[in-house]
């Protein structure tokens, strides 16, 4: 059968098939086609309406295809933005690295000929959340006098003062710092000047508030009010996970900081959602160790949770950039002395910082990846393993640290290798 259709078609098409000349090749073609009756042409617009069929069903499968691929991108629980803006996963895609261009150090003396200053994470690398590791506290002392200077750059939801006010207890002299930024004082500062979100605040935060350090959040913020339901509501500030419309008469504690179940959450959010309410995330942190051993939930898992059924965040702290060049900021104008020498300072690119973290995903990542998009500098990443967030997943505090083992991780987190990698914050 299909061989005979193949011999219709082409006897159809033999009357179009006349030599073309300048002269008369059209021409012969349209006067012979009209000599022709009108079922000898039949094969011909048969052809023709085969061929433009399978081409519309062919473009019709290919857009089907890439709707599929749009949902299923979707359905791994990837946030829109990403589907959004798909250009950005491009651009921070991890360069591949080999083990060896990680520089394993002893401590933090082996990095000072290299860098000019420092950020150190706070949680994880200087204190346990309870008392500062050994060595810590005169590791910063004799940085300061080394002539290098440090500020600490935390994903702390509280205030930069009552941060500084707590290190004393903690075994650290704030004098040997050149600054403290939060990621607390980064949403503080934006809520002061912003004029678009709104005024009325569903707030997730602590029970014990005080103690927690933000007892003092709202100070300067007058115009807001605390809201007790979600209708009521302009935005949702998360500054923790453990108390819902905090402030208000209707505040309910819950365990989410231990149990991670995202159903304590689930109707709240589906209701804000609805309403199309932003987030603002003052603490991007996912887990952290507490001191008695145990992986607590922060902010930054609720975060990614609203994000995932389709609410809108906004992240204050690591690891985006504004925590970053805030910090820079502070040490070039601790060592330029002046706010217009500390201008030039941020514009020179030879003025080298290292960042110290624990966390892959918010110290590494961030010091690797951010790009300070009014100077066009980054920072380098410098990794202590033996304390912190991945103590546990490099062997224990006593095992030895690796640039084997370092990679092996950064690859399980899809994270860049770190410039340089040290077990502990020590000299």
């Amino acid at each position: 059968m299909g061989q005979r259709l193949l011999a219709i078609i082409a006897r159809g098409l033999q009357p179009l098939r006349v030599p073309l000349s300048p002269k008369q090749g059209i021409f012969q073609i349209q006067r012979r086609s009209r000599m022709e009756k009108p079922s000898a042409l039949m094969p011909a617009a048969c052809f023709s309406f085969i061929a433009s069929c399978t081409m519309r069903f062919r473009r019709l499968q290919k857009r089907q295809l890439s709707r599929i691929g749009r949902f299923n991108m979707f359905a791994t629980g990837e946030p829109r933005r990403r589907l959004l803006r798909p250009e950005t996963r491009i651009a921070h895609a991890p360069a591949l690295q080999k083990s060896d261009d990680i520089w394993l150090c002893s401590g933090v003396s082996e990095l000072l000929d290299s860098y000019d200053a420092f950020t150190l994470d706070q949680y994880g690398v200087l204190h346990n959340g309870r008392e500062a590791y050994p060595g810590a506290a005169e590791c910063v002392a004799r940085m300061k006098a080394a002539g290098k200077p440090c500020v600490i750059l935390s994903n702390y939801a509280g205030r930069a003062e009552r941060q500084k006010e707590k290190l004393p207890d903690i075994g650290f002299d704030p004098d040997d710092l050149a600054g403290v930024v939060t990621s607390g004082e980064l949403a503080h500062r934006y809520l002061s000047k912003q004029g678009k979100l709104g005024t009325r605040v569903l707030w997730i935060a602590w029970s014990e508030r005080e103690k927690r350090g933000l007892g003092d959040f709202f100070e300067g913020l007058e115009d807001y009010t605390l809201v007790s339901n979600v209708e009521d509501a302009d935005f949702i500030l998360v500054s923790g996970v453990e108390s819902r419309f905090a402030g208000t008469e209707a505040e309910e504690a819950c365990d989410y900081e231990r149990t991670g179940e995202h159903r304590l959450y689930r109707p709240l959010f589906r209701a804000a959602i609805q309403r199309m309410l932003p987030m603002i995330c003052a603490n991007p942190d996912l887990r952290v160790i507490r001191p008695s051993g145990w992986r607590a939930y922060l902010g930054g898992s609720l975060a990614a949770y609203y994000e995932r059924l389709g609410g809108q965040v906004i992240y204050f702290g690591k690891p985006h950039s504004s925590a970053f060049e805030e910090a820079r900021r502070q040490l070039c104008l601790a060592v330029a002395g002046d706010e217009d020498a500390a201008l030039e300072l941020e514009l020179d690119e030879d003025f080298r910082i290292c960042h110290v973290g624990d966390s892959l995903q918010h110290d590494v990542r961030g010091a690797r990846s951010v790009l300070l998009l009014r100077f066009l500098v980054g920072f380098a990443a410098a990794f202590v393993g033996r304390t912190g967030l991945h103590a546990d997943d490099m062997g224990g505090q006593d095992a030895p640290l690796t640039k084997e083992g370092v990679r092996d991780l950064c690859l399980e987190h899809k994270v860049p290798l770190p410039q340089a990698a040290l077990p502990r914050f020590q000299w």
